[in-house]
């Protein structure tokens, strides 16, 4: 899966078919046809090469204006209509608004794929989707269970990227937030992540300097409660948008998730995530957890995301080692990182990163070689796209 496909459609038999046909082939993301403005800055967030929109024989001209309208707002994207059946004279009046192919779903099940590879190998915008991926660096958090502390895990992780020399800049969200905190950082922001979903049109770098005020110099903060409505339909296309706007004004993107909906947030954003952190106890059921939720990403997430194993509380006379899990989730362990309870009492209670606390911690000391290694050559060049100074 290297692309994302856009799907217009209010029928949810037509999104059903779609995902069954693609074959993870791509990224699909479904937005109803109520919101044009919706389609387009999803056009634009995506860099979508084809825009398949479901058209019906008893709604004609609702068809034809739809592709008239998203043809006019995105001139270089391809256009493929999607029925369960249509007549000759809607088929005529779609391709004359701009529809370059038509997949009848009774019929062309077993070729759909092929005519969409066609097309979205053959446009201009295939160029700027390919090396998308590779202009935003954005790294996702998931733990392996609710109880381990990935918020803590995030905010230092996100610290010591800011610390690096020439990292550019860096924005930290804690988009599982029921507290209204952001992470465990004494910050206050003026607006939430769940505003910004609702205002998707007025994300840039003016209205992101004004309404994120710098934690540190180059390093905003952003938090948010995004429940599980907010993860389907077109809330989520809505999620997706904003998070790839914001993602265009900085060079790093730290996104915690937290756990319960780690699943809907990958299927979300996977074709976007250059690096997903899974942090787990070494505990057994957690181990497990964490193998599941390793396999089950790899459908979804872009080829090229790297995959990072990280445990927390590591004992080094634990009866599980760092081998077995290993062996077990059939993936390199990364980082382990010491409990060092008092550091984290105090950097939690303080409000502050461990990096202000005024002894350096083991558990820091990891951190800062892992981003070290990870980050510091991989990440983008410094000043590239450095919008706020």
């Amino acid at each position: 899966m290297n692309e994302t496909l856009i799907c217009v459609s209010d029928d949810i038999g037509v999104r059903v078919w779609l995902d069954r046909v693609l074959d993870n082939e791509w990224a699909l993301e479904c937005v109803s046809s109520s919101d044009l403005s919706r389609v387009s800055r999803l056009v634009q967030a995506t860099h979508a090469s084809v825009v398949m929109v479901a058209v019906a024989d008893d709604e004609p001209e609702k068809s034809v204006k739809l592709f008239s309208a998203i043809q006019k707002a995105n001139p270089d994207t391809h256009l493929v209509a999607v029925a369960s059946h249509v007549s000759q004279d809607l088929l005529l009046r779609v391709m004359r608004a701009g529809a370059r192919d038509c997949l009848i779903m009774a019929a062309d099940s077993e070729v759909a794929k092929e005519r969409l590879q066609a097309l979205s190998g053959s446009g201009p915008r295939n160029h700027s989707a390919k090396i998308r991926y590779h202009d935003q660096s954005i790294t996702m958090i998931v733990g392996a269970s609710p109880v381990v502390d990935t918020r803590f895990f995030a905010q230092n992780l996100a610290n010591e990227v800011n610390r690096l020399p020439s990292t550019g800049t860096v924005l930290a969200i804690d988009a599982f937030a029921p507290d209204g905190r952001t992470f465990y950082l004494d910050s206050l922001n003026r607006i939430s992540l769940n505003e910004l979903v609702s205002r998707t049109d007025v994300v840039d770098h003016s209205f992101v300097s004004t309404a994120l005020e710098e934690y540190a110099t180059g390093f905003r903060l952003l938090s948010g409660d995004i429940g599980r409505e907010a993860l389907t339909g077109d809330a989520s296309a809505d999620l997706f948008i904003a998070l790839s706007q914001l993602a265009e004004l900085f060079d790093h993107v730290i996104l915690h998730v937290g756990t319960p909906e780690a699943q809907a947030w990958m299927r979300i954003m996977g074709a976007d995530i250059s690096r997903l952190i899974v942090v787990s106890h070494p505990v057994v059921n957690q181990v497990q957890q964490a193998e599941n939720l390793v396999k089950g990403c790899h459908d979804v997430l872009n080829p090229q995301c790297d995959i990072h194993f990280v445990i927390d509380g590591h004992e080094k006379r634990a009866s599980l080692s760092v081998s077995e899990i290993e062996k077990r989730l059939d993936l390199t362990c990364d980082l382990t990182l010491p409990m060092e309870w008092q550091s984290r009492l105090d950097s939690i209670n303080a409000g502050i990163p461990l990096t202000s606390l005024p002894r350096r911690s083991g558990y820091q000391k990891q951190l800062q070689r892992f981003v070290g290694n990870h980050y510091s050559a991989t990440g983008k060049p410094a000043g590239k796209r450095r919008l706020f100074k």
